[in-house]
């Protein structure tokens, strides 16, 4: 009986059918071969036989190499001539006396030209002595030319700065203002201006920005910089810029300056913190922190920081925001 859970147990086992069996082909028989007709040998062609010939003594027919050579030594022969083609070796001989020849020649040149110089330098004649004047007679003296005065050098043409909050100018000997700038100003004009005040050209500098800090080129004299702004793409104008230039000036400036603080480039730190500074101790005082109120209205007024380190006292007209 079959188990009723078994899905394969009513299948019948399969058997291939039987594969036909294969009719085995016959071969022809192959028809046998003619068999080959047997070679003839060759037939060896007879070697014709040689006849011994007549043996050969040794040394017959030759004479002997010493026959006819004299019991006595030859005498020896003459030296040929030299001609064409075989006078190297006295060509060699004659380049090599003429080169000695030449040596000895600029030798005795060159001694003779020593002698010449020698003998011309001990015949030169002595300096004539000078004579001396009887002890009775005075020598008269030349009188003295008058020398030309220098004339002195004429007064610059400009002899001082002024720096107030809205910018500085220069004045000549005579006190005239000849020229005035203002910080939103080119500096250019005030380049030229400068120039011809100290009388030599600025050493050019170059102050890189940040994040909260404009990038300026300095033009620096002795004890005085000129600062002017440097704009780029991202940059804002230069008309929104709050210092688009500012100044800084020292003790080492060799021409006077005032400013609107009373502040002198000889001052003490006591003296300066004197002239009662907005704020600042020790060294570091502010004065005008009052006047930077160009992102309230626009103007350009500005204060001065002034440090004192020692004798040096350095005044500093910029735009200091918050302060």
């Amino acid at each position: 009986m079959s188990d009723p859970n078994d899905p394969f147990a009513d299948f019948e086992p399969y058997e291939p059918p039987a594969k036909p069996e294969r009719a085995k082909r016959e071969k022809a028989p192959r028809e046998p071969r003619e068999p080959r007709e047997p070679r003839e040998p060759r037939a060896k062609k007879p070697r014709a036989s040689r006849e011994p010939g007549p043996k050969r003594e040794k040394g017959a027919g030759r004479p002997s190499v010493m026959a006819g050579w004299p019991d006595e030594p030859l005498a020896p022969r003459p030296a040929e001539p030299s001609n064409g083609g075989d006078g190297g070796g006295d060509r060699r001989l004659l380049v090599i006396l003429s080169s000695i020849a030449g040596l000895l020649v600029v030798a005795v040149v060159v001694v003779f030209a020593i002698y010449l110089t020698q003998q011309s330098q001990r015949q030169e004649p002595a300096a004539d002595p000078v004579p001396t004047a009887p002890a009775t007679q005075s020598i008269p003296q030349p009188s003295a030319t008058p020398q030309p005065s220098e004339s002195p050098s004429a007064p610059a043409a400009t002899s001082g700065v002024a720096v107030t909050a809205d910018g500085f100018t220069i004045s000549d000997a005579s006190g005239s203002t000849v020229f005035t700038h203002a910080w939103a100003d080119d500096a250019a004009p005030a380049v030229a201006a400068l120039t011809e005040l100290f009388g030599a050209a600025p050493t050019e500098d170059f102050q890189n920005g940040d994040a909260e800090n404009y990038a300026y080129r300095i033009y620096a004299w002795e004890g005085f910089r000129l600062y002017d702004v440097y704009l780029n793409e991202s940059n804002r104008p230069r008309s929104e810029v709050p210092a688009p230039t500012f100044i800084s000036y020292d003790s080492d400036i060799d021409v006077p300056v005032t400013d609107d603080f009373g502040v002198g480039l000889d001052m003490s730190a006591d003296e300066v913190a004197a002239l009662g500074p907005d704020s600042g101790q020790g060294g570091s005082f502010v004065f005008g922190s009052d006047r930077n109120t160009f992102y309230q209205d626009g103007q350009r007024r500005f204060g001065a920081a002034v440090t004192v380190e020692g004798s040096k006292v350095t005044v500093t007209y910029t735009f200091r925001a918050g302060r």
